[in-house]
C-alpha cells in the first residue's frame, strides 16, 4: 500500500517531468534577464492566480481560464526553468514563494484565490503560510504538503534526504534518451488523452534539468504540514485515485489526503473517480463543477489595511 501510494503521489513530480536538457528552450536574450515567472493576465473580477506543476506551462490552465475569465481576473504563471522559461538561481521553492507573494503585493491584488496543480499547489500553500493575510482561498489540484509522508507517516525531511540526494544524482547521470522514454511512459500513466501527453512531453523537453532536480529535491525535503494552522481561509483539495482503482479502496487513499491536510482547518478533500494526475485535463467538467461550487461559496474579500510607516 505504501509503495503504491508513493508511486501515485510522486511519479508525476519526480520522473514525469525530468526529461530536459539544461537551458532548453531559452534564448540568449532571455537568459540575460531571467525573472521568477512569466504571467499572462486576462479577464475581470476577483483575482485568480493559476500556478502549474513541475515543468508545465501555464497553458495547462487554458480551459480553466476560458471558463472563468468573464468573472475572474486570471493571472496564469509559467515558472522559471519550465516549458522554455529561462532558469533563475536557486534555491527554487524559497525564490518562488517569495516572488509570488511579492507579485500579489506589487499588483495590489485583494485576497486572490490561488489555484495550484501538483508543485503549484505546494507553492500556493507556502505563500498562504508565509503571508496568510494576502490569500483569500486555495484550490489544490492533486498536491500534498509533504509527499514522502504519503508512503510513511513517520517520514521527516531529514530522514528522506539521503534517498532524495541519491535519486537527484541518478537523474543527473541518466542519458537523455532514457529520461525521455521514462517520462513518456509516466505521462501516459497520469494523463489520459494522448494529445495532452505529447503536449506535456514538449514542455518537459523545453525545461531546464537542474531546475527540475532542484525543485524536486526541495519539494521532497520541505514539510508544510506543521504551519498549515497559519492558514485560515477555505481550501479545496482535489485528489486522484484512479491509478489505484481495483487494488486499493478509495477510502484508504482518501485517508492519506485527509491526514496530510489535518492541520488545514478550512480544507475540503474531494477525490476524483476518473481523472488522473492532471485532473483539469482528464475531467474538465468535474474539475470545474467542484471549483465553481467552491468559488461560489467564498466570502467577499476584505481589503487589507496597509501599515502606517
Amino acid at each position: 500500500m505504501r509503495r503504491i501510494l508513493l508511486a501515485l503521489c510522486t511519479l508525476p513530480l519526480l520522473f514525469g517531468c525530468a526529461t530536459a536538457s539544461p537551458g532548453g528552450g531559452a534564448t540568449a536574450a532571455q537568459a540575460a534577464a531571467p525573472t521568477p515567472f512569466r504571467v499572462q493576465r486576462s479577464g475581470q473580477g476577483r483575482p485568480l492566480l493559476l500556478i502549474p506543476g513541475l515543468s508545465s506551462s501555464g497553458k495547462v490552465w487554458d480551459a480553466t481560464v476560458a471558463h472563468y475569465q468573464s468573472r475572474y481576473d486570471c493571472h496564469v504563471f509559467t515558472l522559471a526553468g519550465f516549458a522554455g522559461q529561462p532558469a533563475v538561481p536557486g534555491p527554487f521553492l524559497p525564490t518562488m514563494r517569495r516572488a509570488l507573494a511579492d507579485y500579489i503585493r506589487g499588483e495590489h491584488l485583494e485576497r486572490p484565490i490561488l489555484v495550484g496543480h501538483s508543485l503549484g499547489g505546494v507553492l500556493a500553500l507556502a505563500v498562504a503560510e508565509d503571508a496568510p493575510e494576502l490569500v483569500g482561498g486555495l484550490v489544490l489540484v492533486d498536491s500534498l504538503p509533504f509527499l514522502p509522508a504519503a508512503m510513511d507517516p513517520s517520514a521527516t525531511a531529514e530522514s528522506v534526504r539521503p534517498q532524495v540526494e541519491e535519486l537527484s544524482a541518478r537523474m543527473r547521470m541518466q542519458p537523455p534518451d532514457q529520461r525521455n522514454a521514462q517520462t513518456l511512459r509516466t505521462l501516459r500513466g497520469f494523463i489520459t488523452d494522448e494529445d495532452n501527453v505529447q503536449t506535456a512531453m514538449r514542455w518537459s523537453v523545453d525545461s531546464d534539468l537542474e531546475t527540475i532536480i532542484n525543485a524536486f529535491s526541495e519539494l521532497s525535503t520541505t514539510d508544510l504540514r506543521p504551519e498549515l494552522t497559519r492558514i485560515q481561509v477555505p481550501a479545496l483539495a482535489l485528489g486522484s485515485w484512479v491509478a489505484l482503482k481495483g487494488r486499493v479502496p478509495k477510502e484508504q487513499v482518501e485517508s492519506v489526503y485527509r491526514a496530510q491536510y489535518r492541520n488545514l482547518s478550512g480544507a475540503r478533500v474531494v477525490l476524483n473517480d476518473t481523472a488522473r494526475h492532471f485532473i483539469m485535463w482528464d475531467d474538465p467538467a468535474g474539475f470545474l463543477r467542484e471549483t465553481d461550487a467552491f468559488l461560489g461559496a467564498l466570502p467577499a474579500p476584505v481589503a487589507r489595511v496597509e501599515p502606517v510607516h
